[in-house]
């Protein structure tokens, strides 16, 4: 990364931090949240220490993510640029589209866990698990298209709207069904059924059309999601907790769960498939 790139990146690192420090210390706000709905178990369900009565209730939670943006602006520039490219080489080079749908649900991801660590609401709760849905939908359509397109002999990297339309109608459904219509606690299981089909997706990609993609960047991405289950489950048990340290286990949470993210959207850029 070019120095210039370190140099914005140190300050937006800064300015966030030192936004949501003024907030909490000279901002006056007090009580902002109460006149909402929290629900009773909320407070007490992550390690770091909730203060209630401040306008940012979890100040680590609530920097941690933005992890989120900075892996939103990456795919969004880098999706940017692909509309301009005469030379497609992939599925995502020759859609920009999946770029910029990507960034935007990173984008989102950022501003619903935002919202929620910093008020810990019922209703940012809500928005927070629909980014969920959107993280998970997101790399089973990419799976499902490249299905599509394998089995119908057309090469990735060549434009298929039909295939587009479709699964960007069938895949809006399922994310408007999840959100607005699932019933209370169906949610952890509707996530496990969807990564069952993406992983199997993906084993049936990896198998009919090997050798094109780097795999690295597959294996890092799954080692980095399993180490951000890890800390998610010792946020929720309390294990290494300690509430008013600057280190939270759902702050880890976010770190790898956002590297994750950047390191499949990499995997799926990696793709050949260039035309002669």
């Amino acid at each position: 990364m070019s120095k210039r790139r370190w140099v914005i990146l140190l300050v937006t690192f800064f300015l966030y931090g030192f936004a949501i420090w003024w907030l909490n210390m000279f901002s006056n706000i007090l009580y902002f949240w109460d006149k909402f709905y929290t629900e009773n178990t909320t407070a007490a369900f992550f390690c770091e220490r909730a203060e209630m009565q401040m306008l940012i209730r979890q100040p680590i939670n609530t920097f941690s993510n933005i992890v989120y943006w900075l892996v939103a602006v990456a795919i969004l520039r880098r999706g940017w640029k692909d509309q301009s490219k005469q030379k497609k080489y992939n599925i995502i080079s020759a859609n920009p589209f999946y770029s910029i749908t990507y960034g935007l649900i990173m984008l989102y991801t950022f501003l619903a866990s935002t919202f929620f660590h910093s008020s810990l609401i019922e209703f940012a709760s809500r928005l927070d698990y629909s980014a969920v849905y959107s993280l998970s939908l997101f790399p089973l359509m990419y799976f499902s298209h490249r299905v599509w397109l394998i089995e119908i002999g057309v090469p990735s990297n060549q434009k298929h709207p039909q295939s587009t339309r479709v699964l960007i109608a069938i895949f809006t459904t399922l994310y408007v069904l999840l959100t607005f219509v699932l019933p209370e606690g169906w949610g952890k299981y509707t996530v496990l059924a969807i990564i069952f089909f993406l992983i199997a997706f993906a084993i049936f990609v990896e198998r009919r059309d090997p050798g094109k993609t780097n795999k690295n960047y597959l294996w890092v991405c799954f080692a980095s999601i399993l180490i951000a289950v890890m800390w998610y489950a010792f946020d929720v048990y309390k294990v290494l907790c300690d509430p008013n340290s600057f280190i939270q286990p759902h702050s880890m949470w976010h770190l790898f769960a956002g590297i994750s993210s950047f390191y499949f959207y990499m995997y799926i850029r990696s793709e050949k498939n260039k035309l002669d």
